[in-house]
């Protein structure tokens, strides 16, 4: 109960103001003055259940987010019709969750109970994922919450929770991943800290080949030497595999000597400073490397490499010869005409940005031109360049219009936080009702964990191909 106590209790430094001065705030024309009184921690909860019912939607975010809010106007305002009021409620009430469940006997734990449940089945994909995001490293979240998270079919909702829950089991993680519809369910699991032996089989065993090379990625994951062997026989085929499996925290002389067969070069370095192999151990992975040196394997590769880079540098200077000839004035070019310029507007973008970045050209006040010009290739091109990710991955931050995932965007391309609102609504196409604004000072509204922890996610759904 001591939670939901705190919710009333909870002492602020408010000017004190009277039951008469808050019911006449509470009639205000003025929205802004019943938002001012939907936010203090004093005022009754009769009059903050009647605010529950405002018909302005900023005064209802005001009175979801407020802690002082009764339990009977959370329930009220779980079927809300705008998704920022829900959103604010989700957040406010997930993080009051710990220690509840479905078996409540206390009438207020209860209430609270079953709108947290509500809000994670709620059709609005963002209620869901902040729920999921506050929820995801709290040891006693309510278990049958957790479990309705991670089976979500949005990978922005079951990501999280897949991820870091320690909520749930091994055989819990087994049963999700059984039945996982290909929504990279794998993936998020094989990035858990310490992934037990039998995940660790069933990842293994699968055909997910992004879930093997994060699962075989993660040092504190427990491979079993023969599960390893058998990723080993099947990693000539993917290449992705091979530097996370020459680095692995412990191998077999068997498994080195495997490695040493096909590895590129640059990876054979690696293999040679292990320090868990012995002298002779290593002298056996050398000699099967001056084997394929002396069978003139690596030279080859050169030459495939040298010859892709010269058929590349043709096809360049093709397509500058098309672009020098005049285009075609015929009717049925117009529609390859117009998707040949289309594609080449987005690599000049991303050229221009790299020159200006070189240069030390490329600063906020571009990127706020840039979005004032409406040309958003270039903004996009330069978030990439600034904050050093791939344009793949600035695409899928920004086409979730996920309000902290364009806020941690921002932080990272080291741009003001006021310029951050902006480049939510214009690139994130985030509404202006949902943007994070800066805290007092042009701060950024989220901690830096938590902006490091959404580009990982981002960037992790872009290298496994997740949409």
């Amino acid at each position: 109960m001591k939670g939901f106590l705190q919710r009333v209790f909870t002492k602020r430094s408010e000017t004190p103001i009277t039951y008469d001065e808050a019911k006449e705030m509470a009639a205000s024309p003025d929205a802004d003055v019943r938002g001012k009184l939907a936010q203090r921690h004093d005022t009754r909860p009769e009059i903050l259940y009647f605010l529950a019912s405002d018909q302005d939607s900023s005064v209802r975010r005001h009175i979801a987010a407020n802690e002082a809010t009764p339990v009977q106007a959370d329930v009220l305002l779980t079927d809300d019709s705008d998704d920022s009021v829900r959103g604010s409620l989700a957040e406010k009430i997930a993080h009051l969750s710990a220690g509840l469940t479905p078996n409540e006997t206390d009438k207020l734990r209860r209430m609270t109970y079953d709108a947290l449940d509500k809000l994670a089945r709620d059709q609005a994909v963002h209620v869901r994922q902040v729920i999921s995001e506050t929820l995801k490293d709290i040891a006693d979240a309510p278990q049958p919450i957790i479990q309705q998270l991670a089976r979500d079919t949005e990978s922005v909702v079951c990501g999280p929770i897949l991820q870091y829950s320690p909520v749930l089991t091994e055989d819990d993680l087994l049963e999700i991943i059984e039945g996982s519809s290909g929504r990279g369910a794998l993936s998020f699991v094989s990035r858990r800290r310490n992934v037990g032996e039998k995940l660790a089989d069933a990842i293994a065993a699968s055909s997910d080949k992004d879930a093997i090379s994060h699962l075989l990625g993660n040092k504190s994951a427990q491979i079993r030497e023969e599960t390893l062997d058998q990723l080993i026989d099947r990693a000539p085929d993917y290449p992705e595999w091979h530097e996370p499996l020459v680095e692995r925290p412990s191998l077999t002389p068997t498994a080195a000597g495997k490695l040493a067969r096909f590895v590129a070069e640059n990876l054979i370095s690696v293999l040679e400073r292990r320090k868990d192999l012995k002298k002779d151990q290593l002298e056996a992975v050398r000699e099967v490397v001056q084997r394929r040196i002396a069978s003139g394997e690596f030279e080859k590769r050169d030459e495939v490499a040298t010859d892709a880079k010269k058929i590349k540098a043709d096809k360049e200077k093709a397509t500058a010869k098309d672009k020098a000839e005049p285009k075609s004035d015929k009717k049925s070019d117009k529609k390859g005409v117009v998707a040949d310029e289309e594609e080449d507007e987005e690599e000049p973008a991303f050229e221009k940005a790299l020159a200006m970045h070189a240069k030390k050209k490329l600063t906020d006040k571009e990127v706020a031109k840039a979005l004032a010009a409406n040309d958003i290739k270039f903004a996009r091109a330069s978030l990439a360049v600034l904050a050093g990710i791939s344009p793949d991955a600035v695409s899928k931050v920004l086409n979730t219009h996920s309000a902290k995932g364009v806020v941690s965007l921002a932080w990272k391309a080291g741009l003001p936080a006021d310029l951050a609102v902006k480049i939510q609504v214009k690139l994130g196409h985030v509404p202006p009702s949902q943007t994070l604004n800066p805290r007092s000072g042009n701060q950024y509204p989220l901690s830096e964990d938590d902006m490091n922890w959404q580009l990982e996610f981002f960037t992790g759904m872009a290298t496994s191909g997740l949409r």
